[in-house]
């Protein structure tokens, strides 16, 4: 055979190769966006106390990075005093950005691990702005302005560095995947908390593999993989489940109690462990998700007046 037949033979049994090929896959999205509120009035004690309020905003890009913008808010049992007692949890508050990293690791074939870590940099005290926020929302509702922010823990810088990992187990002998648990590690490093934590999330529901799990602002990193939030094409475009949710947290130091790092400040003798309990459920549609919960909290504080609830609202939206 010449060697331009040999081309042209080459050349046809690519192109019938090439035609029997699927088309190019079209161009995914590659933003998850995802907002979550967390607030005592959405609790059934409805009090305005302690760690009252936390709003957070993650952006998980397709190449494993995300970034967060995120404030806490917290203040003592009576906000009407404004020169609350020296065994009341003093106001405070915190702004930081984060920048992390999260990969869904391959263990022969599984995947059901996950690992991210996230730094956090910001600034605690007047300057994150938790007094403007909340009195102005109290005058949004008609409800009194808090009067003790003048006593707030002062500014300092907020330097953090969280790692987190995470494990599914399929509970479902059944093989449908209708339960699961979700076991989790999380070690805070920093100005903002010092700390240790470990949990476990039971889930019962349909296609729980499209999540892996609800995280909470303070404790949790921004990392939600895109990938499970992406409809597969064999798979209807409706999950839902419910999930009963325990934490267990040794604390080596939490600005929010002790106050200040690098200046004098108010500040409560603290727990060293507390224990968290919560329950909500979960419904995702096509890109979009919805997440309610209520949570109650062991105390965190010695003077701490009983347990403490909160409850959130988190969304998602794939782009």
């Amino acid at each position: 055979m010449s060697l331009s037949r040999l081309i042209a033979f080459a050349l046809a049994t690519s192109a019938v190769r090439a035609a029997d090929l699927p088309p190019p896959a079209s161009p995914r999205s590659v933003w998850v966006v995802s907002l979550t509120e967390e607030n005592d009035k959405f609790a059934p004690q409805n009090k305005d106390r302690y760690y009252t309020q936390g709003l957070k905003v993650a952006v998980n890009r397709g190449d494993h990075t995300f970034f967060s913008l995120t404030q806490e808010i917290n203040t003592p049992s009576d906000t009407t005093n404004p020169n609350p007692p020296d065994t009341e949890q003093p106001y405070s508050g915190a702004l930081y950005v984060g920048w992390g990293y999260g990969a869904i690791l391959e263990r022969g074939g599984r995947r059901d691990c996950m690992f991210s870590v996230e730094a956090k940099l910001g600034v605690i005290g007047p300057s994150a702005g938790g007094e403007t926020i909340q009195n102005k929302f109290h005058d949004l509702i008609g409800t009194a302005q808090a009067a003790g922010w003048g006593t707030q823990v002062p500014d300092e810088v907020l330097l953090n560095l969280d790692g987190e990992f995470r494990r599914r187990f399929d509970l479902d002998p059944s093989g449908h995947g209708n339960r699961d648990l979700i076991a989790r590690a999380a070690v805070e490093l920093g100005t903002m908390r010092t700390e240790v934590l470990l949990g476990a999330q039971l889930r019962w529901g349909v296609n729980l593999d499209k999540s892996w799990g609800h995280s909470f602002i303070r404790h949790s990193n921004g990392y939600d993989p895109i990938d499970a939030m992406r409809a597969r094409e064999s798979r209807p475009n409706f999950s839902f489940w419910a999930f009963a949710d325990t934490q267990l947290e040794v604390v080596v130091r939490n600005y929010a109690i002790d106050g200040g790092n690098f200046r004098e400040s108010r500040g409560v003798p603290r727990s060293p462990v507390v224990l968290q309990c919560a329950v909500g459920t979960t419904f995702q549609v096509y890109s979009c998700s919805a997440t309610y919960f209520i949570a109650a909290r062991t105390k965190e504080f010695e003077t701490q007046d009983g347990v403490h609830f909160f409850g959130g609202l988190k969304g998602q939206f794939l782009f």
